[in-house]
């Protein structure tokens, strides 16, 4: 055992127990490739899964007069299928003497439900997408089949003089801090692009679970017993896989993947290729130091990032008379983040916490300045709790796992384009949400408009009884994410009183063969998805912030199948 794993506290760290409690869900399965020679390791392992999934809850005719947020709740009524996807995941690994090697993965996938591409507007307007069909994007991403390359990277271990060093070169990602479900404010937001459509499609999913990798040179290196050093450098930028505009999963028709913005029947605006930036630049570094005297490790990080995720505002480029022409999505530059954590043991618990402010950082913002093509920025404040149990023996479950989170943040300032910040006591806070209001009301929370606070929580629980029947596990996993108070200043950080929850039933076979049937929904106050004094519900923001918003009467229930081998 090495000098660091005997000198590292004794309380197991929030990872490793989050590791744990995965394998209680069902084992992944794997083949070793035997080459002859002891020093060289080969494996190749593969994941597959089948979704079926159908709506349950019937539509909600204020969605579905809404231009926003139509066409995905049109799309699927109640009793349709909404997801009969089949996804293989294969994973080949080499390492030679733990001195050298190379890991590449692959993901393949088709769904059915969207091999009808047709899209409709019950609400009377130009859909998001050309010919009222979806576009390449849907059907490389969302419909298949398709596959792409995951990591793709070499990695090498060595020594510096006498420390230890760990180096990677290639696709891959890294999730820093604590943080395990709230990722709009954790110290590794932004980190890596995610994939947003299996973030909506699987709740109660882990933050490392979406997340994307890029080219980057990434280090390790021990240099103490108790100390840690790390840091990347990416060699490419790509966005944040947002979901498809007009899927089920999506509340807002607007994404960066549609074709169009529909005004009238005959009249769209035209989605012209988002703001982006130069490929390399993101960077970070981070410092780990295992404290005996508490029993805890300390973090410190440092990260500059273009935004992987597009800014909530929209920047109309031209106009025909009244009504944009032509629009387009931008990702904000020149981020920068300071983070503290902390991870400790307290009782039966693994608890971790994050401290991490932003500067410059992309606020909820109604537009973007055309002259300087940037939305509202400023300085804010990011705070995260988080724990997780093994849960002990009782006469209920005999085991199973508990995780939760809490998260907070808060507005220090604002610093460019105050005009542009939808927080409330601003100028681009209005009341759109209520009916006979006048326009240029000024409005509150109940309008999607930023309060100077934000609290969320998000919770797992996942009992689990062993062998319910001769070489058959069973676990009941139950997740909720809830908005306690205020709405995010930060873009698509959260609103009140939104909840996403889902709870379903896991049934494993001789530790190797997964079933799971999970009910899933999201439940927000009505005034959100009230019509404004027109009867139309207006957009928030589009799928960068508001789209939750008008996905409020989708639940649905899925039949999961997983194996591994």
């Amino acid at each position: 055992m090495s000098q660091t794993m005997k000198r590292a506290p004794k309380a197991l760290k929030l990872h490793a127990i989050a590791g744990a409690l995965a394998l209680l869900g069902g084992s992944a399965g794997a083949a070793e490739i035997d080459t002859g020679n002891p020093d060289l390791k080969i494996r190749w392992d593969n994941t597959i899964r089948y979704n079926l999934g159908a709506r349950v809850e019937k539509q909600d005719p204020r969605i579905l007069a809404g231009s926003a947020y139509d066409e995905g709740d049109s799309k699927f009524g109640k009793g349709k299928i909404v997801t009969n996807r089949f996804d293989l995941l294969s994973e080949f690994d080499l390492n030679y003497a733990g001195t050298f090697g190379t890991r590449l993965t692959a993901a393949g996938w088709y769904d059915d439900a969207y091999r009808n591409r047709d899209v409709t507007s019950p609400a009377g307007v130009a859909t998001s997408y050309f010919n009222n069909q979806y576009n390449s994007k849907v059907k490389r991403y969302i419909n298949g089949p398709s596959a792409e390359f995951l990591d793709a990277f070499a990695w090498a271990n060595f020594n510096a003089g006498d420390v230890p060093v760990n180096i990677k070169v290639g696709r891959h990602a890294l999730v820093w801090g604590e943080g395990v479900f709230i990722g709009a404010h954790a110290i590794s937001y932004s980190q890596a692009p995610t994939d947003g459509q299996k973030a909506v499609s699987s709740p109660g999913i882990e933050t490392k679970e979406v997340v994307l990798p890029l080219n980057q040179i990434s280090f390790k290196a021990q240099v103490t017993s108790d100390l840690t050093i790390a840091g990347q450098y990416f060699l490419e930028w790509k966005e944040t896989r947002a979901p498809n505009g007009g899927g089920f999963l999506t509340g807002a028709d607007t994404a960066p993947n549609v074709d169009q913005l529909g005004f009238t029947p005959t009249f769209a605006a035209i989605n012209q290729p988002g703001l982006k930036p130069k490929n390399t630049g993101n960077w970070g570094l981070m410092g780990r130091l295992n404290v005996e005297a508490i029993d805890s490790t300390l973090g410190l990080y440092y990260r500059e990032f273009t935004d992987y995720n597009p800014a909530n505002g929209l920047q109309f480029l031209t106009f025909a008379g009244p009504l944009p022409a032509t629009f387009r999505f931008i990702y904000p530059k020149n981020t920068k983040l300071i983070g503290l954590s902390l991870s400790k043991g307290i009782g039966p618990f693994s608890f971790g916490s994050e401290l991490s402010y932003r500067k410059n950082a992309a606020l909820n913002s109604s537009g973007v300045n055309n002259a300087n093509d940037d939305v509202a920025r400023g300085d804010t404040l990011h705070a995260i709790a988080t724990a997780s149990m093994l849960l002990p023996k009782t006469a209920v479950w005999e085991t199973g796992s508990l995780a939760f989170e809490f998260a907070y943040s808060r507005l220090q300032k604002v610093t460019t384009n105050p005009q542009l910040y939808k927080g409330v006591g601003y100028a681009a806070c209005t009341a759109v949400r209520t009916p006979g209001v006048a326009a240029g009301t000024p409005g509150n929370e109940s309008d999607a408009c930023s309060s100077k606070d934000f609290f969320q929580v998000a919770a797992s629980l996942a009992p689990q009884w062993l062998a319910v029947a001769p070489s058959w596990d069973l676990s009941v996993p139950i997740s909720i994410n809830y908005g306690i108070k205020g709405v995010a200043p930060t873009s698509s950080g959260g609103f009140e009183k939104l909840l996403s929850w889902s709870i379903g039933a896991n049934l494993t076979y001789q530790a190797k063969h997964e079933f799971s049937l999970r009910y899933a929904d999201i439940v927000a106050p009505s005034k959100y998805g009230a019509p404004n004094a027109n009867g139309v519900t207006p957009l928030i923001g589009g799928g960068a912030s508001g789209g939750s918003l008008g996905a409020t009467d989708r639940g649905w229930l899925v039949l999961t199948y997983r194996t591994a081998f």
